[in-house]
């Protein structure tokens, strides 16, 4: 044996030696084979791969029953995270969501295809007694891994129009409770989340016009800016000239729930006079009376806003019998009611004269017929084909007359009004 082999073989066994020495005070696991060529399995640290589904969805099962429970620590247990952007997405969500009263709190959990351990998540929850139990809070797109037994957010991949989608559009959300309503708004707006809630008892007191009984509570959202707006819808609103609005309520469920939400913009409430009840009850008849035409072939706005000015009151329609007295010519009414927008590519001036033939038409039907066949009219003429034909079969299945007497009978109806 040469004296090289002969102190490779003196160091081995020194090695071998130590190395049984440590493993005996338990210093490392047997099973090191530091040559490499050991018979025994090779210990491994633990496990970093993707997490699965199932691991997602049990992670995020806890973090949910935390948020309902306003428990921070529980929900850091639930989502411990890696990184900068993890961390900023988990408790940015639970700093948003947290001081809302949401009962019934899940996660739904969603595989990204091709992206090992990326998810879409949506939370939802029922805001205290405001809607459905599936009520979209927030939509997150996250990476996670799973390392020992924690499943470990390690990154946000969330769409920008999804960051502030939902109630993520609020930075510090107060609720307050009205007449009907709960209203949802900034701290730095509670004053008007306040003026609505007593505004909201009035407004309610105006739905007997049409012998509405709600029975449920409504979301009011009140926002500071269009921009507000926009992020919680994830899209540009449609129209920046409309300060109220009604909107379905997003859920989960590819599913409508009246009421319909209530939007209001803020900064127009700057000068609240008379018209800020008459505002609410307009928006209201939105919320309740969408589902009245659940199922037709269209929804005609004039009809749509006709039933929430019928609520309202409080216009004078001298501008309607102006236009009908020179022949009806800017607005038809077949036209009007065969528009699918009063707003898109109209003056101010034409949309209000929209409001004043839809509300006239309304009360026209309500102090001739009642409220139960105004119903069977809007439903009756929403279903048509919005033809001048179409419109003449649905006025005299609903009121038994032709097009031609609903016209005349209308039209001398408007001079008796304010």
């Amino acid at each position: 044996m040469s004296r090289r082999r002969s102190v490779r073989r003196t160091v081995l066994l020194a090695l071998a030696a130590f190395v049984l020495a440590v493993v005996g005070l338990g210093l490392l696991p047997a099973a090191v084979d530091l040559a490499g060529e050991g018979g025994g399995p090779a210990a491994s640290a633990p496990v970093d791969r993707p997490a699965t589904l199932a691991e997602a969805q049990a992670a995020f099962a806890s973090a949910a029953a935390a948020l309902e429970a306003g428990d921070r620590q529980a929900w850091r247990d639930a989502l411990p995270t890696d990184g900068k952007r993890a961390r900023a997405a988990a408790r940015d969500l639970y700093r948003r969501l947290s001081p809302l009263p949401w009962s019934g709190v899940t996660a739904d959990v969603v595989p990204i295809q091709g992206r090992p351990g990326r998810f879409d998540i949506h939370f939802t929850g029922r805001l205290g007694v405001a809607g459905p139990a599936d009520r979209l809070m927030a939509d997150r797109v996250l990476d996670l891994r799973h390392a020992g037994d924690r499943t470990l957010v390690v990154g946000d991949a969330t769409p920008e129009a999804a960051e502030r989608q939902f109630f993520m559009a609020f930075n510090r959300p107060v609720v307050v409770k009205g007449e009907g309503c709960l209203v949802v708004a900034d701290r730095s707006w509670r004053s008007r989340a306040e003026l609505l809630a007593e505004l909201s008892g009035p407004a309610h007191d105006r739905l007997d016009v049409l012998r509405l009984d709600p029975g449920r509570t409504t979301l009011i959202l009140v926002f500071g800016s269009r921009g507000q707006i926009d992020r919680f819808r994830g899209a540009p609103f449609p129209d920046d000239r409309i300060r109220f609005f009604s909107a379905p309520t997003p859920r989960l469920a590819d599913a409508e729930w009246w009421p319909r939400d209530i939007g209001v913009l803020a900064p127009a409430l700057a000068d609240v006079g008379d018209w800020a009840p008459l505002m609410l009850a307009h928006e209201l008849t939105h919320a309740y009376t969408m589902r009245w035409f659940a199922g037709t072939e269209h929804s005609p706005t004039l009809l749509l806003e006709g039933l929430a000015v019928a609520v309202e009151g409080g216009r004078t329609y001298a501008a309607l019998r102006e236009e009908l007295a020179a022949g009806n010519q800017s607005l038809p009414l077949t036209t009007a009611l065969a528009t699918g927008s009063l707003w898109m590519g109209s003056g101010i001036e034409r949309v209000r004269l929209g409001y004043l033939m839809g509300g006239s038409i309304v009360l026209y039907v309500l102090d001739g017929w009642g409220v139960a066949t105004l119903r069977d009219f809007v439903r009756a003429v929403a279903d048509s084909d919005l033809t001048p034909e179409g419109l003449d079969e649905a006025v005299r299945d609903s009121l038994g007359l032709g097009w031609g007497q609903f016209v005349t009978g209308w039209t001398a109806f408007v001079y008796t009004l304010p």
